[in-house]
């Protein structure tokens, strides 16, 4: 990974990340958090990032993640006034456990993710899995219709720059000389 355009390694952004969270912490009181896993080790060992969401900063890393620790730091922190969380049920369980007063609510991700899954369920049960059409036959003919014109007035543009640039070729011009006249780049015009 590099930082700064220079390579740093993970430990050294893990022990800058927990400095910074120490200062943090030091300074104020938290109100609200957010919780989520993290992998250490790709799908064999995970940590637990909490983060300052009024400030947008990391705030402690916990090396697991389990009910039982994350609980024991919210317990620690009774200031705690709503944590925004995934859907696991470990963290909803130890925010229960270790700030009952705090009001659980979705993360931003999560949110997203539902109601793309909501729209996807939808569109399904509206006739798009089952073949049929969405909009109304003479809006498809039409959208096909529009997508031919298109095309064929790229084609023809791109045809008659390919006759211009030929022209002038013709005419003796260099590449370079062709590309400066037109505006288009030496390796196009070469092309």
């Amino acid at each position: 990974m590099q930082r700064l355009g220079m390579p740093v390694s993970d430990d050294t952004i893990l022990r800058q990340l927990k400095r910074d969270a120490v200062v943090a912490q030091r300074n104020s009181e938290l109100r609200v958090v957010g919780i989520d896993d993290w992998s250490w080790r790709r799908a064999t060992s995970y940590g637990t990032i909490m983060v300052d969401l009024e400030r947008r900063s990391v705030v402690d890393i916990l090396d697991d993640r389990s009910v039982e620790s994350a609980a024991k730091w919210l317990r620690d922190r009774p200031s705690i006034e709503a944590v925004s969380r995934d859907r696991c049920g470990l963290y909803a369980q130890a925010t229960r456990e270790g700030a009952p007063q705090a009001q659980q609510v979705a993360d931003r991700f999560h949110l997203v993710q539902n109601l793309r899954s909501a729209i996807e369920e939808q569109m399904s049960h509206s006739g798009r899995a089952t073949g049929r059409a969405i909009l109304p036959e003479n809006a498809n003919v039409d959208a096909a219709a529009h997508r031919r014109r298109a095309r064929l007035a790229h084609r023809q543009s791109r045809q008659e720059i390919f006759d211009m640039l030929h022209a002038l070729r013709q005419d003796g011009l260099s590449y370079s000389e062709i590309a400066g006249r037109t505006g288009y780049g030496r390796r196009s015009v070469t092309k």
